[in-house]
C-alpha cells in the first residue's frame, strides 16, 4: 500500500535525503531511526504530500493517513470530543467513544486539555490519529518527554490500536529500545547526506511488543556489530 523511492531530496543547494526506498503493506510497522536533524520529519513531510519537491516516487494506494506527533497538539479552547470532532470524517459519538474506552478515557469527553495529564493527552492524540481508520499511521517520536512507565503503557494503547484495525505503520523514534520492541523492520538513516544504510529485520512479526529481555539481547546484538549505528555511521 505505501511505496518509496526518494532518489534526492534538497533544500536550496543542498542534498537532505538520498536513495531511501522501502514497501509496506498493511500490518507492517517500521522505525526509522537516525542521528538529530538528518532529515526524518522531512521524511514523514514527503510521504503526507507536505514536501511535493524531490526527485524520485511515492506512492500510496490510499490518502488515509492518521498522525501523531512529539506533543498532543490539541487546541486548549477545544474539549477533547470536539479535539477529536475536527478530524473526525463519521461524526459518530458511539464510535469516539469506543476508541476512548480502549484506553480507559470515555469519561473524558467533556473535560479541556488543561484538565489532563501528559499521558491522557498523549491517548487523545492517539484516539484522534485512529478515528478514521486510516491505512497507514505516521509516528513522530509520540512517546518523547514522557515517563518510562506512561510511554510503556502509551505503546501497548498503541499496539492494541495496530492490532484491531490493521493498518501500516511508520514510527520515527530516538529510541533504540522502544523501535526494537514495537517494530517489524528497523530502517537506520545516516551517511554524509541521508539515506538508508542498514534494515534491521526484527524478531517481532506481529502488533505485540517484545519483552525486555529479548529486546536487550536484539539490542547489544546489533551495536556489537555496529557500534556507531545510532550515530548514522556502518
Amino acid at each position: 500500500m505505501l511505496n518509496i523511492d526518494i532518489k534526492n531530496k534538497k533544500y536550496a543547494d543542498k542534498n537532505i535525503l538520498q536513495n531511501i526506498g522501502f514497501n509496506l503493506k498493511a500490518g507492517d510497522f517500521l522505525s526509522i531511526i537516525g542521528p538529530s536533524g538528518c532529515g526524518k520529519t522531512t521524511l514523514l513531510r514527503l510521504i503526507t504530500s507536505l514536501d511535493k519537491d524531490f526527485e524520485g516516487t511515492i506512492d500510496i494506494d490510499s490518502n488515509s493517513i492518521g498522525m501523531m506527533f512529539q506533543e498532543p497538539r490539541l487546541l486548549p479552547w477545544l474539549t477533547v470530543r470536539e479535539n477529536i470532532a475536527i478530524v473526525d470524517k463519521t461524526g459518530d459519538l458511539e464510535d469516539m467513544l469506543k476508541l476512548l474506552r480502549m484506553v480507559g478515557m470515555e469519561n473524558t469527553l467533556d473535560m479541556y486539555p488543561k484538565n489532563l495529564s501528559g499521558g491522557m493527552a498523549r491517548r487523545v492524540s492517539l484516539v484522534r490519529a485512529f478515528i478514521n481508520r486510516p491505512k497507514l499511521i505516521l509516528l513522530d517520536e509520540p512517546f518523547v518527554s514522557l515517563d518510562r512507565p506512561t510511554a510503556l503503557s502509551l505503546q501497548n494503547d498503541l499496539m492494541l490500536f495496530c492490532k484491531s484495525f490493521n493498518p501500516a505503520v511508520i514510527l520515527v523514534t530516538h529510541d533504540f529500545d522502544e523501535a526494537i520492541s514495537l517494530s517489524q523492520k528497523i530502517l537506520f538513516l545516516g551517511g554524509e547526506v541521508t539515506g538508508e544504510i542498514m534494515t534491521h529485520v526484527n524478531e517481532n512479526n506481529s502488533f505485540e511488543t517484545l519483552h525486555p529481555t529479548y529486546v536487550q539481547e536484539i539490542k547489544e546484538n546489533i551495536l556489537s556489530l555496529h557500534p556507531h549505528i545510532l550515530e548514522g555511521k556502518l
